[in-house]
C-alpha cells in the first residue's frame, strides 16, 4: 500500500451538553492512499458525519477535536491556525455534502459559484475562474457547460447539482476528497452516474477519496477498504472483498444481512437501536443488540484486534465465532 495522503490517528471528538463533555468519536484511526477509496459505513448516528466534519474542522461551536491526529500530506490539521485551515480546506482537501442545495446559492449561477471557489484560493483573475469553472462543469458532465455556467441552481436536477458540487470540491485540484452520503437523494440511475464519475475522476487525478455511506451496495460498489462504524467507535475495517465475504464483527454481520436479497425474502433486521453517548453500556457497545453476546462481552474497553494484516475487528469473541462460520 503507498503512504497515506490522509492518515487520522486515534481522533476523539467531544460535544458539549448540560451534563459536560460527551465522547461521540472515540479514538478512530483512518487511513487513504492515493488512487484508494476508503468507504465508512454504519447506522445513522453513529459518528461517521462527525468525524469528516472533525477532518475539515467545520465542527460547530458545542463539538471539538479533544485528541488525535488528522494528518493531510504528514502536516497535523489539528494544529493549523483559521487561516492556514481556510486555505487547506477546498484546496488540498474537498468535500461533497449529502444534499447539493445545501451547498449551493440559489442567489448565484453555478458559474459564479465555482469560479468564485477557484478566486478564493489560486487568486487569479474573474475571467480566468470563468474559463476554469466551464472547465470543471464539462469535466464533471454537465452538458453544454458554457451555456449552463450561467443557469441557477434550480434549473439543474438533483443529478446536476450533486455534478456542481463536485465540480466545486475538485475546483483546485485536492489531493483528498471526502464525500458524504453524495447519492442518498438520488434514485438508482443517477446515482450509478455518480459513482462512475467519482470513480473516474479517482483513477484519472489519483485522488484519495473518503466515501461515507450507509448503504452496503454503494460501499461494494465503489470502494477499495471499508471501516465500519458503531457508537462511534470503528468496530471493523477490512479490503471491501474480504468484509463482504468473511465479516469478523458480528455487526458488521448483521448490516449485511440486512441488504435486501431476492423477491419474495424477509428483510432482516437488528433489534434495538444504536445507544446514547450518555447511555453507553460498558465493554462492547453493541452487545446489548448483540446475537451472539456472552459473558466477557461488558467487561470493559474492547480493542481493535488483528484478524490479518490487513483486517481488524473490536470484537472478544473472535476466535470463537471464526470457528462457529467455519
Amino acid at each position: 500500500m503507498l503512504e497515506p495522503v490522509l492518515d487520522v490517528r486515534d481522533l476523539v471528538v467531544e460535544v458539549g451538553t448540560a451534563h459536560g463533555p460527551l465522547v461521540v468519536v472515540d479514538g478512530v484511526s483512518l487511513a487513504v492512499a492515493p488512487g484508494e477509496t476508503l468507504g465508512l459505513v454504519g447506522e445513522s448516528g453513529s459518528g461517521k458525519t462527525l468525524t469528516a466534519l472533525a477532518v475539515m474542522r467545520l465542527l460547530g461551536s458545542s463539538a471539538r477535536i479533544a485528541g488525535g491526529q488528522v494528518l493531510l500530506e504528514g502536516t497535523d490539521l489539528t494544529t493549523l491556525g483559521v487561516k492556514q485551515m481556510r486555505e487547506v480546506r477546498g484546496g488540498r482537501i474537498g468535500m461533497v455534502f449529502q444534499e447539493p442545495m445545501t451547498a449551493l446559492d440559489p442567489a448565484y449561477t453555478v458559474g459564479e459559484q465555482v469560479a468564485e471557489t477557484v478566486r478564493r484560493h489560486r487568486r487569479v483573475p474573474r475571467k480566468q475562474a470563468w474559463k476554469r469553472a466551464v472547465e470543471l462543469l464539462d469535466r464533471v458532465g454537465i452538458p453544454s457547460p458554457e451555456r449552463r455556467a450561467r443557469d441557477y441552481p434550480h434549473h439543474f436536477s438533483g443529478g446536476m447539482r450533486q455534478r456542481v458540487v463536485i465540480a466545486m470540491a475538485l475546483s483546485c485540484d485536492p489531493v483528498v476528497l471526502l464525500a458524504d452520503e453524495p447519492t442518498t437523494a438520488l434514485d438508482v440511475t443517477v446515482q450509478e452516474q455518480i459513482l462512475t464519475l467519482l470513480a473516474g475522476l479517482r483513477d484519472e487525478s489519483g485522488l484519495a477519496l473518503l466515501f461515507i455511506s450507509h448503504d452496503l451496495g454503494v460501499i461494494a460498489d465503489i470502494c477499495d477498504r471499508v471501516a465500519v462504524m458503531y457508537a462511534g467507535q470503528v468496530v471493523e475495517t477490512a479490503p471491501v472483498h474480504d468484509l463482504f465475504a468473511a465479516p469478523r464483527h458480528p455487526y458488521t454481520d448483521a448490516l449485511l444481512h440486512c441488504v435486501p436479497g431476492a423477491a419474495g425474502t424477509r428483510l432482516a433486521t437488528i433489534p434495538g437501536t444504536v445507544p446514547a453517548f450518555d447511555a453507553l453500556p460498558p465493554g462492547c457497545r453493541f452487545a446489548p443488540r448483540c446475537a451472539h453476546v456472552a459473558p466477557g462481552c461488558d467487561d470493559g474497553p474492547v480493542a481493535l484486534e488483528i484478524v490479518d494484516p490487513a483486517h481488524r475487528a473490536r470484537c472478544v469473541r473472535l476466535d470463537e465465532l471464526a470457528e462457529v462460520a467455519s
